[in-house]
């Protein structure tokens, strides 16, 4: 018998095929999405590495135009005529690496200082070549002035436990610092070896900031030194500004000895000569003149001056003697400002001492940037013993400065019993009208745009 076998034919044939091609359009996929995902993570380091690039190229800008300055200090134009009106530029420089290649651009607009302001706003624009990543930085710029610190010295210095300061304190030689510290104290030695006067024993060196006070993290030390000698560069400005557009006073004569300068709430100056000192006080002359506000408030004295009153405007005041001498400005009684919210600021300059004489007021108040270049601001140890005393403002001496002479055992011998120091906060951006300079640019702002 025969028997006829029928070969069975499989409903699944091909069924595997789907499955493989599902599996691999999968794998493809997933492969193409990783390497999609490291692509872009590539251009996106790339595109990262090339914004922090254009940064760097945007502050090479900032960091030119500062250079510049320090060789032209009034060229606000990168050392082009000047169009008709700021800001100026853009001005385009080529950004180079060591190696000389050129990587890309910064562009620079320059906007100068307004009338009696010494601040350069500069906006520099950098791009790096191949890329649309641009980074836009705008600082300003300037030679900060002798008013930024609440008090400078280049001699040394020690604060005792019971003071507080207020912005920043600098001292050219060191700083003993027993007191409690609301911002930077530094010095521009590594080491020094105090004096006796100033808590040391002289002979022991100590750091350029020392002392039980604190705290420690504000103490920065060395630091460049402050030129009390570029001031006479900033001292023929104030001149040649008295001249145009301010006041100027020549040498007194006839036997007087400077000049008495009242400063009005109406912003008009009482000028009156002096033809007197004594331990009781000063005679002056009949009213001289009646002055109106100097245009650029600057005030230029070749002699001696006596200051005080109150004022509703900035103004800048020095006494500096033409014949070589040392001229001193003497504050007998309160120098106020009208307010105290930055529109009004008084400076005083003498080539000599800043003084507060035995016959000032027991109780007196000075609102002021004070500045001596070549002496003290002080009250002379051969004074009285007065109350008290209030400074708003700032305090740059040459010499040391003191409101007051203790013995041995603490007590006040000559001066005032209490003194209170403030710094004003509106003098670090806006100091009296040219007000002099420490002698290099710096950026006193920054920000990215």
């Amino acid at each position: 018998m025969k028997i006829k076998i029928n070969k069975l034919k499989s409903k699944h044939k091909g069924s595997l095929l789907p499955l493989v091609l599902i599996a691999s359009f999968l794998f493809i996929a997933f492969a193409y999405a990783l390497v999609a995902i490291a692509m872009s993570n590539v251009n996106t380091a790339r595109y990262h590495e090339k914004t922090v690039s254009a940064l760097e190229v945007a502050e090479a800008g900032i960091n030119y135009y500062m250079w510049h300055l320090s060789h032209s200090n009034t060229d606000y134009c990168d050392g082009q005529t000047c169009p008709a009106g700021s800001p100026y530029g853009p001005y385009v420089h080529n950004y180079q690496t060591e190696n000389g290649s050129i990587i890309g651009q910064y562009t620079l607009t320059i906007t100068p200082p307004a009338p009696g302001d010494a601040i350069v706003t500069v906006k520099s624009v950098g791009k790096i070549n191949g890329s649309s990543a641009n980074r836009t930085v705008v600082a300003e710029v300037g030679m900060p002035s002798f008013a930024r610190y609440a008090f400078l010295t280049a001699t040394e210095a020690w604060f005792g436990d019971t003071e507080t300061t207020n912005g920043p304190v600098h001292s050219n030689i060191g700083i003993h610092f027993d007191g409690t510290a609301n911002g930077v104290v530094s010095s521009s030695s590594t080491t020094y070896v105090p004096s006796t006067s100033f808590g040391g024993d002289g002979h022991t060196s100590h750091n350029g900031v020392w002392g039980n006070g604190g705290p420690t993290g504000y103490w920065t030390f060395p630091v460049p030194t402050v030129d009390f000698g570029h001031v006479s560069v900033d001292l023929t400005t104030l001149k040649s500004k008295a001249g145009n557009g301010g006041i100027l006073l020549g040498k007194t004569t006839g036997g007087n000895i400077g000049y008495y300068l009242k400063l009005k709430p109406n912003n008009t100056i009482e000028v009156y000569y002096v033809t007197r000192e004594r331990t009781s006080g000063i005679a002056i002359s009949s009213l001289v003149e009646t002055r109106n506000a100097p245009i650029n408030g600057v005030v230029y004295v070749s002699d001696n001056i006596w200051v005080d009153g109150t004022y509703n405007a900035p103004i800048t005041i020095a006494a500096v003697a033409d014949s070589g001498q040392y001229a001193k400005i003497k504050i007998k009684d309160n120098l106020l400002y009208s307010t105290k919210n930055g529109s009004v600021k008084i400076g005083l300059i003498a080539k000599g001492n800043i003084e507060v004489p035995q016959y000032a007021n027991t109780n007196l108040e000075i609102d002021a940037a004070l500045l001596s270049q070549n002496g003290h601001v002080w009250y002379p140890q051969a004074g009285g013993v007065k109350n008290s005393i209030t400074i708003y403002g700032s305090v740059s001496s040459f010499d040391y400065w003191t409101w007051s002479w203790v013995s041995g055992g603490g007590t006040v011998t000559s001066g005032y019993q209490t003194t209170t120091q403030t710094y004003d906060q509106n003098l670090t951006l806006g100091p009296p009208p040219q007000f002099p300079t420490t002698g290099s640019y710096t950026i006193l702002t920054w920000k990215e745009e």
